[in-house]
């Protein structure tokens, strides 16, 4: 089964972003049992629940992984060029081919490279924006609550204030019957394998769905290049306006 990182469930009547919960590990530690975790995955007396996959949203490779930042380019010149800045921020990406993503946008250009394994991309563009079914979401987290040393850590949840709601795409591509809207049979996705070595440009605001196969290795190692979108210009006022009219275009009969 594949297990994934931010996903909407619905609990109570209610729709729940729900996030995965952090734990500090020691990188060797962490990454044997990734390895392990992809190998056992294929037999089927596996009853593995919790599925570890490494990552940060800000500036993890500088601050974390220091003994290997000098193996990562610092910026990616056709990027900096046609941006006219640095990144900000390079993340580090270690899972196995259990991890997937739920269909979502980000507010950064991307910039995604592949070091080990396979990442296979749905994409949709912003105009898309009303076949997705998006949806006002509580926001819960799950977390590890202290126990006893000779306990098994278990999962709880903490909800989020029921004030504080957030947009989030609740379509996925791959399953298209389900949370449908009228207008999501007209999307069209674009798929997108990246093998070791490839680089994907992926603009701010697309829809995208990630999910990944291992190397040999039993694992899938990537890079990413975040620089925050453009608020000034006319994109993010273009980009409410696409929202806009697809929330009222999915409330007419």
């Amino acid at each position: 089964m594949k297990r994934r990182a931010d996903a909407v469930s619905i609990r109570d009547d209610q729709n729940v972003l729900i996030r995965p919960a952090y734990t500090e590990e020691r990188f060797a530690g962490a990454m044997e049992f990734i390895r392990e975790q992809e190998l056992r995955r294929r037999s089927p007396m596996d009853t593995q629940k919790d599925l570890p996959h490494c990552m940060y949203a800000v500036e993890f490779l500088r601050t974390e992984y220091g003994e290997i930042v000098n193996d990562v380019p610092s910026s990616i010149p056709f990027a900096r060029i046609a941006l006219q800045r640095q990144p900000d921020a390079v993340n580090f990406w270690l899972g196995n081919s259990s991890s997937v993503t739920q269909l979502h946008k980000d507010n950064y250009e991307n910039i995604y490279a592949t070091i080990l394994g396979q990442k296979h991309f749905v994409l949709l563009p912003p105009v898309d924006a009303a076949a997705v079914s998006e949806k006002l979401c509580i926001t819960a987290d799950y977390y590890y609550p202290e126990t006893a040393a000779t306990d098994e850590p278990k999962l709880s949840l903490l909800y989020g204030s029921a004030e504080e709601r957030i947009p989030f795409p609740t379509w996925d591509p791959d399953f298209p019957g389900e949370q449908a809207t009228k207008f999501s049979k007209f999307a069209i996705p674009m798929r997108v394998t990246l093998n070791e070595g490839d680089m994907l440009y992926l603009p701010a605001q697309w829809f995208h769905k990630v999910s990944q196969s291992c190397s040999f290795e039993g694992i899938c190692c990537a890079v990413n290049y975040w620089y925050d979108m453009e608020f000034s210009g006319a994109f993010h006022p273009a980009m409410s306006f696409i929202r806009s009219v697809a929330e009222s275009a999915n409330q007419t009969e």
